[in-house]
């Protein structure tokens, strides 16, 4: 039976960390046929917010995740027409790695998995913040999966253009870029929802390098958001930053939105 305070907490989650869902599909607005990326999709939600909003617009949904709860959490989703489930990492290599998943801090749309092992210290006790946020408490656990790179996956499958690319794999921002490089440098994605996470003590070292990876290429962070629900509970930082190509941020279509370029 479903928890109402669980259900409670997470609705105010949602309310005060407000996602980017809008602005998205506000710059997409003129666009007939949309083809959208969710990596790291969990329990669905950035999904099932756009196609709420998405109206009669035809579209293709790729959704990639490893957690094992997933499907479960995603079965509508899955009875819908021209929505494919990849239970991949996606990552800089294609083949095998261990995947290490945290269950225990578990917002709605995260689960703290990564391919890369985060230096997580919270400030309290695991117990402690598992009663109050009502969460699994669990440890790491690694486990072999399969990888694939964004730049292999596109070429597989045949996609020649990305409209949405939403990226949420805490911590291994960097396998991701490495493995996206020459999809990014093509401008084969129009925009990338990306969630860059780190210890505190690196963020901004990382989120700058991030920045610039995709300044040199031709991209532009038109708005960022930062978690206070990872940061307010751990040693973690993460920030969610909405890039635009810059091909596309010349369009008209774009142009008539005002957006303004976000001092990095």
């Amino acid at each position: 039976m479903p928890n109402p305070l669980k259900s409670i907490f997470y609705y105010i989650v949602n309310f005060v960390y407000p996602s980017f869902e809008k602005s998205i599909i506000r710059i997409l607005k003129n666009e007939k046929k949309l083809v959208i990326f969710d990596i790291g999709c969990y329990r669905g939600v950035f999904s099932k917010t756009i196609l709420k909003l998405l109206s009669k617009k035809k579209y293709k949904f790729y959704l990639f995740d490893i957690n094992k709860n997933v499907k479960k959490y995603i079965a509508n989703l899955l009875k819908l027409k021209n929505i494919y489930y990849n239970e991949v990492a996606i990552s800089n290599k294609n083949g095998k790695a261990n995947y290490n998943y945290n269950l225990f801090f578990e917002f709605a749309g995260s689960s703290l998995s990564s391919l890369v092992k985060n230096d997580i210290k919270w400030v309290t006790s695991r117990k402690l913040i598992s009663k109050i946020l009502f969460l699994n408490n669990e440890e790491f656990i690694k486990y072999p999966v399969s990888t694939i790179t964004i730049d292999k996956f596109l070429e597989k499958n045949k996609i020649k253009l990305v409209d949405v690319m939403k990226v949420d794999i805490d911590g291994s921002e960097y396998e991701f870029l490495q493995g996206a490089k020459k999809t990014i440098e093509n401008d084969k994605v129009k925009i990338i929802l990306l969630e860059i996470m780190g210890n505190k003590n690196s963020f901004y070292d990382k989120y700058k390098k991030i920045v610039n990876f995709f300044k040199k290429r031709k991209y532009t962070l038109i708005k960022k958001k930062k978690q206070w629900s990872v940061s307010l509970f751990s040693n973690l930082m993460a920030v969610d930053c909405l890039f635009v190509s810059n091909k596309y941020l010349k369009s008209q279509s774009f142009r008539n939105l005002h957006y303004n370029r976000v001092n990095s």
